[in-house]
C-alpha cells in the first residue's frame, strides 16, 4: 500500500512538470516564513507585554510604588508592534488634566509631558521625548531602545494626596527603528523566490512563444467578443455608475458628523471601503461574461476545432481568461479612476502606495475572479448552472462572509453581541485569518497593506507576507484549477 501511494504521488509530480518549479517556489516561501517568524520570536530581547503585566503597583497608606523586575538604569531593545498610531498618543493641552493619575499608562500626568508621546509596543508602554506624528504608523513592527528611569509624583486620589514614587520606560526618538534590515531581507527573498518560481514554471511551456502569441489572439478574440455585448454593456454602465457613486459618497462622508454611524475617520478607511465595493459588484460582470465561455462553443462545436489547433490546453484557458479580464478590467478601471478622482474631490487623498494598489490589485481580483467563474463554466453542464454557481459564489463572499466570520467567533466562545466587538483583538484575528479564504478581503489588506511605507507590518493579525503570499496564490491556484478541470474534461 506505501508502496503503491508512492508510486501514485510520483506519478503526479510528473503530471504536474510545468508547475513543478512553482510549487518548490511556494513550499520553499512558506518553510521561509516559519524560519522568519521564529527567527521574529528568538531575536526580540524581550517579551514587551510580560514586562509590562510582571510591574508591580505597591500600596502603602498614601505611598504607591510602581516597580518593574528590572534595575533602574538598565536599557533593553523592545521589538513589536505599534497598537495605536502615535498621533493619538500625543500629549496635548486639552488631552489630559494635570495631576491626575492613569492605571492604564502607570503615571501621573504633568505638564513636563506636553509634547511627548506614549506608545504602545506590543502592549508595554514606553514614553517618548518627542511628537511622533506623521513618523511612525499604527501596526507598524519596530525595535525601540528604551531605558528605565524613576521620579516622584503626587497626585489625588479620593480626596487624599498620594504619593507616588513611579519606574517607567523612557526612549528618543533616535533609538526607534522601523523594523530591522533582516526583516526585509526575508521579504525581498520570499518575493524573489516567487517570481523565479512563476518564471521557470511558464518557461516550461512547450513552444512558449508560440503559446504566448495564441494566448494573446484568444485573448482579442475574447475581448472583441465580450466587450461589444449587450450583456456587458447593460452591466459596464451599472457598475460604472455604482462605483463613481460610492467613490463621490465615501469622500463627502470623510467630512460628514463624527458621531455619525456612516462617518469615514480618513482617505485610508475611505480606500478600503471602496475595494469591497468594487469587488461587490465586479464579481457579478465577471459572472454575466463567464457564462457562455464554454457552454456556447460546447454547443456550436467550435471547442472541438479549437483543440484540433496546435495550441496547448493551458493556453486556452490562460487565454480566455486574459481576455475575459480586459471585458471586465477595462471598463472597470476607467470607473475606478473616475470614481477616485470623485472621492479625492469630495475628501481626502488616499497614498500613492494604496492608489497604486487600488488599481493593480483590482486587476489582479478580476483576474481571480474570473478564473474563479472559469472552473464553474468548465464544470458546468449548462449556462444556468454556471449562473447559479457563480451566483452562489457571490453571496458567500460578498454577503454571508460576515455572519460566517460572526458564527465562528461566537464557536470559539467569543461573546459576538458585546460593544465594540469589531476591535476585540481575538475577533479581529479571526477575521482577517478567515478573511484569506476571500479574495474580497485579500483585495482590501492587500490596498491596506501597501499604504503603508513598509510590509513589515501587523495588520490586523495578518503579517504583511502573508498578506502578499495570499495575493499571489488566489489567482495561481483559480487558474490553475481551471486548467486542470479542462484537462480532464478533455481527456475524458
Amino acid at each position: 500500500m506505501k508502496y503503491y501511494s508512492l508510486e501514485k504521488a510520483k506519478s503526479r509530480w510528473e503530471e504536474n512538470y510545468t508547475w513543478q518549479p512553482l510549487i518548490i517556489s511556494v513550499a520553499l516561501i512558506i518553510c521561509l516564513a516559519i524560519t522568519h517568524k521564529a527567527y521574529w520570536i528568538t531575536t526580540a530581547e524581550t517579551n514587551p507585554e510580560e514586562i509590562w503585566t510582571n510591574k508591580k503597583l505597591t500600596k502603602d497608606g498614601n505611598n504607591w510604588t510602581i516597580t518593574f523586575q528590572e534595575e533602574v538604569g538598565d536599557s533593553l531593545t523592545f521589538k513589536g508592534i505599534l497598537k495605536t498610531a502615535p498621533k493619538f498618543e500625543v500629549y496635548q493641552n486639552d488631552s489630559f488634566v494635570p495631576g491626575k493619575y492613569s492605571e492604564g499608562e502607570a503615571l501621573v500626568y504633568s505638564e513636563d509631558l506636553i509634547g511627548k508621546t506614549m506608545l504602545n509596543v506590543s502592549g508595554i508602554r514606553i514614553l517618548v521625548n518627542d511628537d511622533l506624528s506623521k513618523k511612525f504608523f499604527e501596526s507598524e513592527i519596530i525595535t525601540i531602545k528604551a531605558t528605565l528611569v524613576s521620579n516622584i509624583s503626587t497626585f489625588e486620589n479620593n480626596g487624599e494626596v498620594i504619593t507616588l514614587e513611579r519606574e517607567g520606560w523612557v526612549a528618543e526618538t533616535k533609538d526607534i527603528n522601523l523594523s530591522s534590515s533582516k526583516d526585509n531581507y526575508f521579504f525581498t527573498t520570499e518575493l524573489l523566490i516567487l517570481i523565479v518560481g512563476t518564471y521557470l514554471s511558464f518557461s516550461r511551456i512547450r513552444n512558449v512563444k508560440k503559446q504566448t502569441n495564441l494566448i494573446w489572439h484568444l485573448a482579442k478574440f475574447e475581448l472583441r467578443q465580450g466587450i461589444t455585448s449587450s450583456r456587458m454593456i447593460l452591466l459596464g454602465a451599472f457598475f460604472s455608475l455604482f462605483i463613481m457613486g460610492l467613490g463621490w459618497l465615501l469622500g463627502d462622508l470623510q467630512n460628514s458628523d463624527p458621531e455619525s454611524v456612516f462617518f469615514v475617520q480618513n482617505s485610508q478607511e475611505a480606500l478600503l471601503q471602496f475595494c469591497f465595493f468594487v469587488f461587490f459588484v465586479v464579481s457579478l460582470a465577471a459572472i454575466g461574461v463567464s457564462v457562455d465561455a464554454f457552454h456556447k462553443e460546447r454547443q456550436s462545436n467550435t471547442l472541438n476545432i479549437l483543440l484540433a489547433k496546435p495550441i496547448n490546453r493551458e493556453s486556452i484557458v490562460i487565454g480566455k481568461a486574459v481576455g475575459l479580464s480586459l471585458v471586465v478590467g477595462i471598463p472597470a478601471f476607467m470607473a475606478q479612476v473616475l470614481g477616485l478622482i470623485l472621492m479625492i474631490n469630495a475628501g481626502d487623498t488616499p497614498t500613492m502606495g494604496g492608489i497604486i494598489a487600488f488599481f493593480i490589485c483590482g486587476q489582479l481580483m478580476i483576474f481571480t475572479l474570473i478564473c474563479f467563474q472559469l472552473c464553474f463554466a468548465i464544470s458546468a453542464r449548462s449556462g444556468s448552472d454556471v449562473v447559479m454557481y457563480g451566483l452562489g459564489m457571490w453571496l458567500l463572499f460578498a454577503v454571508v462572509w460576515n455572519l460566517l466570520i460572526f458564527a465562528i467567533a461566537f464557536a470559539v466562545g467569543i461573546d459576538v453581541t458585546a460593544e465594540g466587538i469589531e476591535n476585540d483583538p481575538e475577533f479581529q484575528s479571526i477575521a482577517s485569518h478567515l478573511g484569506m479564504l476571500n479574495p474580497a478581503y485579500v483585495y482590501q489588506f492587500t490596498v491596506g497593506l501597501l499604504t503603508y511605507r513598509t510590509i513589515a507590518i501587523d495588520f490586523e493579525g495578518l503579517p504583511g507576507w502573508l498578506i502578499l503570499l495570499a495575493q499571489a496564490l488566489w489567482p495561481i491556484i483559480c487558474l490553475r484549477t481551471a486548467t486542470k478541470l479542462f484537462k480532464r474534461e478533455v481527456k475524458g
